[in-house]
């Protein structure tokens, strides 16, 4: 016969360890969540996503000088270190932006995107980095995010 007091801890250790397992999401089910908000325009999702500082950065397409198409244009970025900055800027970041993409493309680096980020590019390196495609036709546009290793927060993230 099976003492009740043995299995009692056994049940409700396995019930904790289930539990917390379904607050862990991988950095793909993070991104995924991160585009619902964005494409929801659900600004208090977005911030629990997200940590401080936010790095944003947003570039313009611009034409070609030799007619033969469109390039990467200005970059701005922001560092959003405050909720008060957060709060700022986000709504409209937010109504600006859809990604129509469903498939988050994880085995990337840095490295490969030397002319989005520009500079900016090392500063990209302590990130888990997840690529969505906007599709928009005429050029290659992306949303980039780059996630906290340890925390799978949004800590940057790039458009154009």
């Amino acid at each position: 016969m099976i003492n009740k007091f043995y299995v009692l801890p056994f049940i409700l250790s396995f019930l904790l360890v289930a539990c917390d397992s379904t607050h862990t999401r991988s950095p793909t089910e993070q991104a995924l969540q991160i585009r619902l908000s964005i494409n929801n325009n659900n600004i208090e999702e977005f911030r629990a996503l997200s940590s401080l500082p936010l790095i944003i950065r947003e570039q313009e397409w611009q034409s070609a000088k030799d007619g033969t198409g469109f390039i990467l244009g200005v970059a701005k970025q922001s560092l959003l270190s405050s909720d008060d900055a957060f709060n700022k800027i986000i709504s409209t970041f937010l109504k600006s932006l859809q990604i129509e993409d469903e498939r988050a493309v994880t085995d990337i680096t840095s490295n490969m995107f030397t002319s989005e980020l520009g500079e900016k590019v090392n500063d990209w390196d302590d990130f888990k980095l997840i690529l969505f495609k906007r599709g928009e036709g005429d050029v290659e546009h992306i949303v980039l995010m780059g996630l906290n290793k340890k925390t799978n927060k949004l800590q940057a993230i790039y458009i154009n």
